[in-house]
């Protein structure tokens, strides 16, 4: 599977790399820029010092500032010959740089250091001055670094100042998607566009308009369901009718079996359209019933009294094994539609001579109640469906519509409230809890 693209990341990678690059190479640019620069300026001083040298016989140990600090390599070798070729002046007599006859630069190296030589040939003198070599690198490499410094500076203050303005950028982005997360289905107005990049208008756009499809797709599948539901229950009431004449004129019972079976699929026909009325109610999202306090407890013991007889019937043992103290708020029909389903599950699925135990449990802050039961339980890859409705988890030739599940998490989620599903760690069989 492909990794999201970060649009962050990618652009800060590509524009902080073009910024590196474009700062590498103006600061290596500059650096070779300022260093021929600092060499000419250096080339044209000799020549200044050639041109205005006096004839005088005069030595740097003995000049007027000869006391003054300074650093040795840093100076000047200036030779001064007369038309003859005697030397008129020596700063520095050690040094044997050789007389050049012709006017002009030139590199010459002599046994300790390579010079950079100007000379100046008159008719009645030879002047030349010489300057160290490494003397005029490190000027040079100084003075370019000096020039190159500032952009190497600006560098990491201009990719801090990148990541702040996407960041920026990026938060708006949040935002906006934290806005379309948020939204509810039941919501008719628009995601606002004020504050979105005008890049991105058109595709907050078409989020609108396939929430407002999307909207208008949920409102016709919930006038669906029930108005299916609503005149689906007349006919019903009348088939149950015709049924209860067709038994009081069945004087010698010889169709009470056939009467039987049809009630029993009239029955079930007439629970599966309360059911599908009841979830197009939670799906309107109707107010729910008054909110009053809840005991926990006698809530388990009222539903395990309604479906006694249902578990009798199977063979089922059906009891309550723990009763901690527990009150909740909240509506109690919602509350007994979420415990019934999920006890009438239990019971349906768990096979004859089986168990289903209800516990009430109170840990810390939290109170749950607990159905425990023995059946088959629900594969591993099926249980993320389990709420889905008619949704029948295996084996598929157990009773049941599919929608008990889907109507006790709509029921649960109106009331704030919390059901899990999970298999049992000491045996076969299921756990179903509702936390409060």
């Amino acid at each position: 599977m492909k990794g999201t693209i970060s649009i962050r990341r990618t652009a800060f990678i590509w524009l902080a790399g073009l910024m590196a690059t474009i700062g590498v190479c103006a600061a290596t640019a500059s650096y070779f820029l300022v260093q021929n620069e600092a060499s000419d300026f250096l080339d044209n001083q000799l020549r200044q010092i050639a041109l205005y040298v006096g004839d005088a016989r005069s030595s740097p140990e003995t000049g007027p500032d000869s006391g003054a600090p300074h650093d040795p390599e840093d100076d000047f070798v200036i030779q001064v010959w007369d038309a003859a070729g005697k030397p008129l002046r020596q700063s520095h007599p050690a040094v044997g740089i050789p007389r050049l006859s012709a006017t002009g630069f030139a590199d010459i190296s002599t046994d300790s250091d390579y010079w950079r030589v100007y000379t100046l040939a008159a008719p009645d003198r030879t002047v030349q001055v010489s300057q160290d070599m490494s003397v005029r690198e490190e000027l040079a490499a100084n003075a370019a670094l000096q020039a190159a410094l500032p952009i190497i500076v600006l560098i990491p203050l201009s990719l801090l100042t990148l990541s702040w303005i996407i960041d920026r950028i990026m938060a708006r982005l949040n935002r906006l998607a934290v806005a379309v997360a948020s939204r509810d289905t039941t919501v008719d107005s628009p995601v606002p566009i004020d504050d979105v990049p005008a890049e991105v208008v058109p595709f907050v756009s078409s989020i609108n308009l396939l929430l407002a499809r999307l909207r208008a797709l949920l409102e016709r599948q919930r006038r669906f369901v029930s108005d299916a539901a609503h005149e689906l229950r007349t006919p019903l009431s009348a088939l149950q009718i015709q049924i209860d004449n067709l038994r009081h004129d069945d004087r010698d019972g010889r169709f009470s079996q056939r009467l039987a079976e049809l009630e029993a699929g009239i029955g079930r026909a007439t629970r599966l359209v309360n059911k599908l009325l009841r979830l197009a109610r939670y799906d309107a999202h109707e107010s729910a019933p008054a909110s009053q306090p809840i005991d926990l407890v006698q809530l388990a013991v009222d539903t395990v009294a309604r479906l006694t007889p249902l578990a009798e019937s199977r063979g089922i043992d059906l009891g309550i094994t723990r009763r901690d103290k527990a009150i909740t708020i909240g509506a109690l029909a919602d509350f007994e539609i979420i415990l019934d389903n999920l006890v009438e599950n239990a019971v349906r699925y768990t096979p004859p001579t089986g168990t289903v135990d209800v516990a009430v449990v109170v840990a810390g802050q939290e109170a749950r109640i607990e159905i425990r039961d023995t059946g088959p339980g629900i594969a591993e890859e099926e249980m993320p469906r389990v709420f889905e409705r008619f949704f029948r988890a295996r084996p598929q030739d157990s009773e049941g519509s599919g929608l008990g599940l889907a109507i006790a998490k709509a029921a649960a989620e109106r009331q704030g409230a919390r059901l899990t599903l999970a298999m049992r760690e000491d045996g076969p069989g299921l756990v179903a809890s509702l936390i409060v």
